[in-house]
């Protein structure tokens, strides 16, 4: 493994840690949301944008936040920066548009007009400020920047702590996997009523899949995953790939979605009937013959080569990885409402092809759609829906993320219940357990 030595282990070796259970209040309470909303979402570093959609001068992205907006910007000279995405004349959200490129932004409401520095450079009718128009007061108000992981990240709070010393061990965990080389092939957001925590705490465990999602053990191996807690709320987990689970007898011949898997590196599935546990191996392989076409692959150990890896970034990115592709699933809470929350998921690929050439991800059931790309840009255009699409079948973020929405909403309904008084964790559960414990911390320290 590429990273530092977690704090605690699951799995593969006992959990040394403590499971802590906690009330349901913080699922259900306004109190606990506003409580959460000054110690976490408002002090910690938040992946916004990936560094593609900022490349070139006057790109710029639109990134909400509970009751905030932030305008990330590349200027004249590349570089970017974020602001608080409100007008300074009379508070009026500045840009509306997700994604774009501009010269300046202009307020729709009485035409003030900021350029991609942030700074004021026309107003109407100046003669009529009576205090005069102090254009370096009234700037777009900076918000804290940064990049990482491929990611531009951004800070509320202009004391925070640096964002390396933030994101500590990720970056040894994740670099070598060079997000930043990845290319944007959909980019969906859902709208669920449940709160953004219990969202979080479903893609912190793997003790529901055997359940939820009896496909998985087609073609990974959730028994043998391995658990990992970091300071700082960070967790990860190693589900081993290219093998059918080993709670289940093997089958005797490669499943479909082995299969394709296999099928994808040119190897012939035919052959490994009787030998499906040899499969793993195989394209561990097959992919390391590739290294002189495809150099990547020759950043990764060989568990990396198949394992699908989630790592969590506190408080609220998810990110799902293999060597050929991401997913960034990312928590945002509604702006009053503690049963509301938005799941941003953004697909990446290493090379994307057409879809009837693409490598299957041993993420899902291989059935993810792409966005359509928007004409200028190339960029997939951003599909917004609510999760009531994906039950009724009109929407779909992959046969595991809609199983998923097809529960969370039921999950927040019984945390109202008087029969219902908060989560009792099991020790799979670890990150979950972890995930809770720092935010209890970080909620403490800024009360005392």
């Amino acid at each position: 493994m590429n990273a530092e030595q977690p704090l605690n282990q699951q799995g593969q070796k006992s959990y040394s840690g403590t499971i802590k259970n906690f009330s349901k209040e913080r699922y259900i309470s306004s109190d606990w949301s506003a409580r959460e909303w000054n110690a976490v979402w408002t002090k910690s570093w938040l992946a916004a944008v990936h560094v593609s959609d900022l490349r070139e001068p006057g790109d710029f992205v639109v990134f909400d936040l509970g009751p905030e907006s932030v305008l990330l910007t590349c200027n004249a000279q590349g570089n970017v920066q974020a602001f608080y995405n409100v007008c300074q004349h009379r508070g009026v959200r500045l840009v509306t548009d997700h994604t774009g490129n501009t010269e300046n932004f202009r307020c729709p409401y009485h035409s003030w007009r900021y350029d991609t520095d942030g700074d004021l450079i026309y107003a109407p009718h100046q003669d009529g400020f009576q205090e005069g128009l102090p254009t370096q007061t009234l700037c777009l108000p900076a918000v804290r920047c940064d990049k990482a992981l491929g990611f531009y990240w951004i800070n509320l709070d202009p004391n925070a702590e640096p964002l390396d010393a933030f994101l500590k061990e990720m970056v040894s965990i994740m670099g070598h996997y060079e997000f930043e080389n990845l290319t944007l092939v959909q980019d969906q957001t859902v709208s669920i009523n449940c709160n953004w925590k219990a969202v979080v705490d479903n893609f912190s465990e793997l003790y529901h899949v055997h359940y939820l999602h009896p496909q998985h053990r087609r073609f990974v191996d959730c028994t043998e995953s391995l658990s990992e807690c970091y300071e700082g709320g960070h967790t990860r987990v190693w589900v081993p790939g290219a093998k059918t689970d080993s709670l289940f007898s093997t089958p005797d011949k490669p499943t479909d979605l082995l299969t394709m898997q296999l099928q994808a590196f040119g190897l012939d599935a035919e052959q490994y009937e009787g030998k499906v546990d040899e499969i793993q191996a195989a394209i561990r392989m097959a992919k390391r013959a590739l290294e002189e076409k495809e150099p990547f692959y020759g950043n990764f150990s060989d568990e990396e080569l198949t394992d699908v890896i989630q790592t969590n970034v506190f408080p609220n990115a998810i990110l799902t990885y293999q060597p050929e592709m991401l997913w960034l699933l990312r928590l945002r809470p509604h702006a009053t409402d503690p049963n509301q929350c938005y799941l941003d998921k953004l697909s990446f690929e290493r090379s994307p092809r057409d879809a009837a050439d693409r490598p299957p991800e041993s993420t899902d059931d291989l059935q993810e759609k792409r966005t359509e790309h928007t004409g200028k840009t190339n960029r997939p255009e951003r599909n917004c829906f609510d999760y009531s699409d994906v039950i009724t079948g009109s929407a779909t973020m992959t046969d595991t993320i809609d199983q998923d929405l097809s529960l969370l909403a039921h999950a927040q309904k019984g945390m109202h219940s008087e029969g219902f008084q908060g989560p009792w964790l099991n020790e799979i559960e670890c990150r979950v357990s972890h995930f809770h414990e720092h935010l209890d911390t970080l909620i403490r320290h800024s009360e005392n």
